[in-house]
């Protein structure tokens, strides 16, 4: 009897092993080109490596691979704290290590530089999801302008459902077993590349929402917060994607309206209107009380004078309060009027400082401007 149950708990723990600690694998994908920010790790993906690398058991457990290319070579680096070859349980000395880990992490994803002119996000997201399981960090503005995702051919009429439809019927993604979060989709850097306004910037994100969800994602998520603006160091051209003054959708409504002094001219360092205003903003208002819109917010921006782009006597707000004013004055009903602020030099359309402080005035032109969203 003893004989037979000491047998039968043999048997029992070989065909129940103890199980295996296998960590989920952590992929960061970065596009790194010169229309985009530096990559850089934005709060919550730090937060989540941290918490990564605080639980790590063994060395390799904190693993994180950095994809950048179709074919180069996948940067590997393990936060995991160790002392020699054993992992680090000292609390001061783990904080340390794995602070010092994450840095040296963050200086490895800023020294990445895309390989090839254009924007392609969707072969380096394809890449990433051949590592079972991965949850996947897509580092990305998503402005691609490669097809089958080509911001520079689609236009912005363009149904972000039909687009996942064509990528995964053309067997081009498969990501069922994955976690993917988006991080700065939407978000433009370097000299040439336009600013997207929030309208525009939202398309982007439903467009590569709708690509993730297509393709069987098990989890989708566009993180909040914009990345850190460093500076591309990458060269490589990448086409411009056209940024339209006005969006209007097929039924002759208007929701968003990018006006520069070209279009809307104030006197100089003044928020005084010219008198050909009224051209430019009585559109405005019909199409508000035609199409039901609910809000209409305004953002007054002008031409950075200093490198941090700080407005001391408020023209930008001043300029926007007297566009909404004008606004009411032609027949917009006052209680539309939603958020009326200015940004001062802050969000460039395109930079018009240079590193060194110098002033260039045909970017500025594109800066002084006042942007009207109308959300019904």
């Amino acid at each position: 009897m003893c004989i037979t149950a000491i047998f039968g708990l043999l048997a029992i723990s070989a065909c129940t092993p103890t199980p295996l600690e296998t960590p989920q694998p952590t992929i960061l994908v970065t596009s790194s080109t010169s229309a985009e920010p530096l990559a850089s790790l934005s709060a919550p993906l730090k937060s989540h490596l941290l918490t990564l690398a605080t639980e790590s058991k063994k060395p390799g457990n904190a693993l994180v691979r950095i994809i950048s290319s179709v074919d180069g070579a996948v940067i590997e680096k393990d936060l995991t704290p160790l002392r020699g070859r054993d992992v680090e349980h000292a609390s001061a000395a783990k904080e340390r290590k794995i602070r010092d880990n994450l840095d040296a992490l963050e200086s490895d994803l800023a020294k990445v530089q895309a390989s090839r002119p254009g924007l392609d996000v969707l072969p380096l997201l394809d890449r990433a999801s051949q590592y079972p399981g991965a949850r996947i960090y897509v580092l990305s503005s998503g402005l691609s302008t490669k097809a089958p995702v080509d911001f520079t051919a689609l236009g912005w009429s363009f149904d972000p459902a039909a687009i996942a439809e064509s990528v995964v019927k053309q067997g081009l993604l498969d990501l069922r077993g994955h976690e993917v979060h988006f991080v700065g989709l939407g978000v433009t850097g370097g000299n040439v590349q336009p600013r997207l306004p929030a309208a525009l910037r939202e398309k982007v994100q439903t467009t590569w929402m709708q690509i993730c969800q297509r393709a069987g994602a098990a989890s989708c998520v566009v993180q909040d917060g914009d990345p850190a603006a460093g500076a591309p160091r990458c060269t490589l051209p990448v086409p411009v994607v056209p940024i339209p003054a006005a969006i209007t959708d097929a039924g002759g409504c208007t929701s968003f309206a990018r006006l520069d002094e070209r279009s809307l001219p104030f006197s100089p360092n003044s928020a005084e209107l010219a008198p050909s205003a009224d051209e430019v903003l009585r559109p405005l208002v019909q199409s508000a009380n035609v199409c039901q819109v609910q809000r209409v917010d305004l953002v007054g921006h002008i031409a950075a004078t200093t490198l941090d782009g700080r407005d001391d006597s408020n023209l930008s707000g001043r300029r926007a309060e007297a566009v909404a004013s004008r606004l009411v004055e032609l027949g917009l009903p006052s209680n539309l009027l939603g958020t009326v602020v200015g940004r001062g030099g802050r969000e460039p359309v395109i930079p018009n400082l240079d590193a060194s402080g110098r002033f260039i005035e045909e970017n500025a032109v594109a800066n002084r401007r006042v942007d009207i969203s109308l959300i019904r």
